[in-house]
Order: structure tokens, then sequence, then C-alpha cells
């Protein structure tokens, strides 16, 4: 049987993976069209890689998801945040979790999964080839035949893990299968503000403050980070990435109610300032 992966990426390695270990039989083959493997997991979480979230209850864990839950809580039941902490210390890459749950490698980079994923495919046999970018996938009875720069690729299995697009021509190749395509909108984006003065405050971290949408029912709570053209931190990527497709339909312009309080009420605030004062009074605010 021979599988083509098409994507260098997190998921297409995680699939072919384990395609390999189950089936170990298979011929297993990666294409991924850049000259770069697992780009995204290279930056991801700051160039930590935030691998997982230390959620270990199935239910819970797909709820933090904007879409997909339901699908997503039958997949965890497969393989679930209990199991990737396994699969990774089994190869010697232990995982740790912090404050809000971020789950990360010990060693705070990266590459140390990059190095694992790499080492597990080279194990396994796994051949990875770059700069092979797929323009058509025709089926043929029990056959796949990839077009790819004018030359053929015959596969009995492919997995499609390509990853997204920002337009949903981008996804014609999968729709000439017969798939269907639900339009792409952003999402986890940072918000823009040209005209606000709190910009000059960029780099201030303020945690935990409660955001909501005017107008909405979308809220979030969290740190919020202040940079040089708006608003960013996890508060505002979970707000945005819940509300991906209310936004879209509101063209992006809408106003932003900050409870720069958090979880604080009024007399708590009261309390804590009457407690500084008395040592910070004669510092300018």
């Amino acid at each position: 049987m021979n599988v083509i992966v098409i994507g260098g990426g997190a998921a297409g390695f995680f699939a072919a993976l384990s395609c390999k270990q189950h089936h170990p039989e298979y011929s297993v083959t990666i294409l991924e069209k850049s000259d770069k493997l697992l780009a995204k997991v290279k930056v991801s979480g700051g160039g930590r890689c935030n691998v997982t979230h230390a959620c270990f209850e199935n239910t819970q864990l797909a709820k933090f998801y904007p879409r997909g839950g339901k699908q997503l809580k039958k997949a965890f039941f497969q393989f679930n945040t209990k199991n990737t902490v396994e699969w990774f210390e089994s190869r010697g890459v232990k995982l740790k979790a912090e404050a809000d749950n971020r789950m990360f490698p010990v060693t705070d980079h990266s590459q140390t999964i990059i190095d694992c994923l790499m080492e597990e495919a080279n194990k396994l046999g796994i051949e990875i080839k770059r700069g092979i970018s797929i323009s058509r996938i025709e089926k043929k009875e029990n056959e796949f035949t990839l077009i790819a720069g004018g030359k053929e690729i015959h596969a009995d299995k492919i997995i499609i893990a390509s990853g997204g697009s920002p337009k949903a021509e981008g996804f014609n190749w999968l729709k000439q299968l017969g798939h269907t395509i639900i339009t792409p909108v952003p999402s986890l984006f940072t918000f823009n503000m040209p005209n606000e003065p709190i910009k000059k405050l960029m780099g201030v971290v303020a945690n935990p403050v409660s955001l909501k949408i005017k107008g909405t029912k979308l809220s979030s709570e969290g740190a919020l980070l202040i940079t040089h053209w708006g608003m960013s931190g996890p508060a505002v990527l979970k707000l945005s990435s819940w509300g991906a497709r209310e936004l879209q339909e509101m063209s992006y312009r809408f106003e932003v109610l900050i409870n720069w309080l958090g979880d604080k009420n009024e007399n708590e605030i009261c309390n804590w300032l009457e407690a500084e004062l008395k040592t910070i009074g004669k510092r300018q605010v």
C-alpha cells in the first residue's frame, strides 16, 4: 500500500507517523510544497512550541475549540492530551504545564519537538520530499494520481494536511474531488486600532482583563498586550477565534469594551489602592 501525505507540517508529520506505526508494511511519503518542514512548529508559542493543553478530560477539552467541538470530542477518545504527553515522553521529550495550562517541552525550545518528529520519521523509514506542489488530484478506480509540475505521482491512499488558505479558490483542487468547501475567514488575529491613543502604551501587559465585543455575546478573559498597532495577547486572540465569522460579517469594524480590573470587584480595588498608597503615594501615575 502506497500512502501519500500532502503537507509537511505538524499534522502531516503526525499523520504519516501514525500511519507507518500502525501499518509498518505501508510505503509512506510526505510531500511538502516549500523547502521548509514544520515551519509553524518552529515559531509557535514564541519559539517554544506549545504542544498541547493540560486538560485531561475529553469533553471539557473539546469545549476549548471555537468550532468542530463535536467532531473533536470523538477524536479525543482515540488520541488525547494524555496520549500526546506519553507519546513525546516515550521518545525522550518531557513536557511541562504552565499556569495557563499551555504545555511546552521542558527545554523551552521548539527545535526539541522538530527534532523528535524528524527522528521518528527517519527511524520509521518515511520518505520526505520538498518542493512538490500538488495542482490536481485525479481518482481512477482504486488509485489516485497527483499532478505536480507536469509530473504524475501515484498513490493508493492520500492524506490531506496542507493547512488553510485565505481564499476559497485555494481549495479548488479538493473541490474537484467532490468535497464541499466552506468559505474561509481569518481567525486568531490581533486588533488593528489605527486611531486609538492607547497605542502609546505599547509593550504594556494587563493581566487579567475582561473583553467584550459591543452588540454581541462575544467575550473573553486573560492577558492583553498593547502593541504599536493596537492590541494582542491571549484574551484578544481567543476573542477573535471564537468570533471569526461574526467579526467578518461586521467587516472587522466594531467596538471593544474592556474591564481592566479583570476578575476583581470594586471593593478589592479600593482596598488594594488604600494599601498601595501608603507606600507609593508620592509616585506619579
